[in-house]
């Protein structure tokens, strides 16, 4: 049965493989991103696309892509909350930009919160849909160097799991992603270990298809173990990460 699938960040990295899988499947994705050319590159390439220009970090952005979902007439059967920004921080040299906090939080936290709110009855209606944040493993083990990333999933991760015991008797799932470190811009050149967003897309579609709440990809579960019996060591490893 073909579905509608709705993906922020669909156009590029981790997103567009998500895309590009889910269109294979048959499936209609609704994306959203910042990059007009990206968003073409998507479209062109895949007929059951439907793809918004929406920057999610202002407000305005944020109105005219649930417009743009709404305008449609779905059902949403799944919401993969997948745009992420990251900004290095020196709180100690200070000349913090106030306003690139506030970026980083709007992207990351605020608007999977916003547009989890509006969609919900689109979700109700389908009939067994699924909400997916995608997280990471510096929301339990942060770094230095990205102080707002790691608080904002932090943040993310929680409101998951407060969301999954708001909506047991609703019939919408939640899952809970943490990927490992993905080949991404904003991943690169941070080491040599990291998943294709290919390898990624593939792994987190797979826990899904199973019904999984959470999952976790490459070297996560070694490194919740590790946080798990000797944080400080856990700690250690992605101080400087």
């Amino acid at each position: 049965m073909n579905k509608t699938i709705v993906i922020t960040g669909g156009a590029i990295g981790l997103g567009r493989e998500l895309t590009r899988l889910y269109c294979e499947r048959g499936h209609h994705v609704v994306i959203c991103g910042r990059t007009r050319s990206a968003l073409e590159e998507v479209r062109s390439a895949h007929q059951n696309v439907t793809a918004v220009c929406a920057d999610l970090a202002a407000p305005e952005g944020r109105r005219h892509f649930l417009e743009e979902i709404h305008a449609l007439e779905i059902e949403v059967d799944l919401l993969i909350h997948n745009a992420a920004l990251q900004f290095t921080y020196d709180f100690v040299k200070g000349c913090v930009p106030v306003e690139r906090i506030e970026t980083e939080l709007l992207v990351n936290l605020l608007s999977p919160m916003e547009l989890t709110t509006d969609l919900l009855p689109l979700l109700k209606t389908s009939g067994g849909a699924r909400v997916v944040f995608i997280s990471s493993a510096l929301a339990r083990v942060p770094k230095r160097s990205a102080p707002v990333y790691c608080a904002s999933k932090a943040g993310l991760s929680v409101f998951a799991m407060a969301l999954r015991y708001q909506l047991e008797d609703t019939g919408i799932r939640v899952s809970d992603v943490v990927p490992d470190l993905i080949v991404t811009r904003m991943a690169r050149g941070r080491g040599d270990k990291a998943l294709s967003a290919f390898e990624a897309a593939g792994k987190i579609i797979a826990g899904l298809d199973k019904g999984k709440d959470e999952i976790r990809l490459g070297r996560v579960p070694i490194l919740y173990l590790l946080h798990r019996f000797v944080p400080g060591l856990a700690y250690k490893v992605l101080k400087a990460a």
